[in-house]
């Protein structure tokens, strides 16, 4: 008798080691990361909704523009409100940008070891235990990396938002054909006013993306200026698509 109830404790013992514990919950934080991408430390910042005990929620990964940084307006912004409705995002200054390492010479040298960079960002999000879905939103010469990323990597992307996405001529000229390869949801926010990065440029994008939306923002300019709730569109999107 006393041999079956041992048999019986051991047997619950087992059980019980394979079923892993719930995901500890906790209040919204906002925690600096450093990434390494081959011999260069990435910085960043990543911001985490309030959980609940086991809760899960998707990340948006948010991708600044030649010559910007983690800190941006727009991005900060952005990650402020996605906490707010349960998304949490990263925002990693690229090689050569912000207080991260390295350098880069210009956008043509830029893209590649962004791509670089891209790929040991989403590998640290796809880690983190409390992450489902992942998303990128990209500005600029963050918006061409992103729909680069999205088309090489497909399945691994739930959606895709651009901001006035730059060009890819002169700079990553395969990049509509990577895009190309993305069929998960796309929204492309450009002004009418950019003397950076044209319409033209953004509706050569969408015809890239089967099934994308282009919203042509009236008086915006590359750098999003006039007033636009950008992050609001942005947060909807994310929100209709996590």
């Amino acid at each position: 008798m006393r041999l079956r109830a041992l048999v019986l404790v051991l047997a619950g013992a087992v059980l019980l080691a394979g079923c892993s514990a719930p995901l500890p919950g906790g209040p919204a934080r906002t925690e600096a990361v450093e990434l390494q991408s081959g011999d260069v430390t990435l910085t960043g910042i990543l911001e985490v909704p309030a959980l609940q005990l086991g809760e899960r929620v998707p990340l948006a990964i948010l991708m600044h523009g030649w010559t910007g940084w983690n800190d941006d307006a727009h991005l900060k912004r952005g990650a402020e409100q996605l906490a707010a409705v349960g998304i949490a995002s990263l925002r990693v200054n690229f090689t050569g940008h912000g207080t991260s390492g390295g350098d880069v010479a210009d956008m043509r040298s830029a893209v590649p070891v962004e791509l670089e960079d891209t790929q040991v960002i989403y590998d640290f999000a796809r880690g983190l235990d409390f992450v489902t879905d992942i998303s990128l939103v990209g500005y600029s010469l963050g918006g061409l990396v992103a729909s680069v990323f999205a088309g090489e990597h497909p399945d691994n992307i739930s959606a895709l938002v651009l901001l006035a996405p730059a060009p890819p001529y002169g700079v990553y000229s395969p990049a509509y054909q990577a895009a190309e390869q993305f069929d998960g949801p796309v929204l492309i926010l450009q002004g009418d006013s950019d003397e950076l990065v044209t319409v033209q440029v953004a509706e050569r994008y969408l015809r890239a993306f089967e099934g994308g939306e282009l919203r042509i923002l009236e008086h915006e300019n590359h750098a999003f200026t006039y007033g636009t709730d950008i992050e609001g569109m942005t947060v909807d999107f994310l929100l209709a698509n996590s």
